[in-house]
């Protein structure tokens, strides 16, 4: 059987702030949970009745204290997380923002940075960020990709207090006839405060398209683009 077989997904949202006159971009120090202890953009999971743009908007000013108006956080594409032995695929919906209000703060969850373009610390984020944040910044998007990350062998990792990700999941019936959407990755994932080198997966494949003709909307359980934005 394909052990990135997927019956269901999860969407997620990931914000890229940038200053293209400072060549600079703003990072997030992930302090607990899913991706602890990793660089990353900011954003989370898609709320009830909101759509991703507005999740992403939502997530960006509890991470990170600061708005973006709606009209100038732009959609620059998908990404699909695949986990071996997951049948939960992450639709990762990535916006970017140039400008931003309010002030910069660091909550609970998040240390919030700035990092010139020529110092982003790859060593200290998750290994995919090395194929697509070159592009984003490059200008090189509407794009696309498919990430495939296995579980390092235990002996990859350092022995050390466990920080283990234990937020309480309620199954909820699927609309389809696909098994109920819970990720196994996200909900049973122990993080270490000392742990490999960009965390516990390491990225076994990818698949990679930029320059689309349009903005991916959905991604199909097949690993295909559903729909474009129109």
């Amino acid at each position: 059987m394909d052990p990135f077989h997927l019956t269901a997904k999860k969407v997620l949202t990931l914000v890229m702030v940038m200053d293209k006159d400072q060549q600079k971009i703003l990072l997030g120090y992930k302090k607990r949970g899913f991706g602890a202890h990793l660089w990353n953009g900011f954003g989370g999971k898609v709320e009830p009745g909101e759509t991703p743009k507005e999740g992403a908007l939502r997530e960006l000013e509890e991470e990170a204290g600061i708005t973006v108006k709606p009209e100038k956080l732009y959609k620059a594409g998908i990404l699909l997380f695949l986990f071996e032995n997951d049948p939960v695929g992450l639709e990762t919906h990535v916006y970017k923002a140039f400008e931003h209000e309010g002030q910069i703060r660091e909550c609970d969850e998040m240390r919030p940075q700035w990092f010139n373009f020529a110092d982003i610390p790859f060593d200290q984020m998750w290994e995919d960020d090395r194929v697509w944040l070159p592009k984003l910044l490059q200008g090189q998007d509407p794009l696309f990709g498919k990430m495939y990350f296995k579980r390092k062998p235990l002996d990859e990792s350092v022995e050390t207090e466990t920080i283990a990700v234990t937020a309480p999941v309620t199954p909820v019936p699927s609309a389809t006839s696909f098994p109920v959407n819970v990720s196994t990755t996200m909900t049973s994932t122990s993080f270490t405060t000392t742990q490999p080198i960009n965390g516990p997966f390491a990225m076994s494949d990818y698949k990679f398209e930029q320059n689309l003709p349009a903005v991916p909307r959905e991604i199909a359980l097949d690993g295909t683009i559903a729909s474009f934005e129109n």
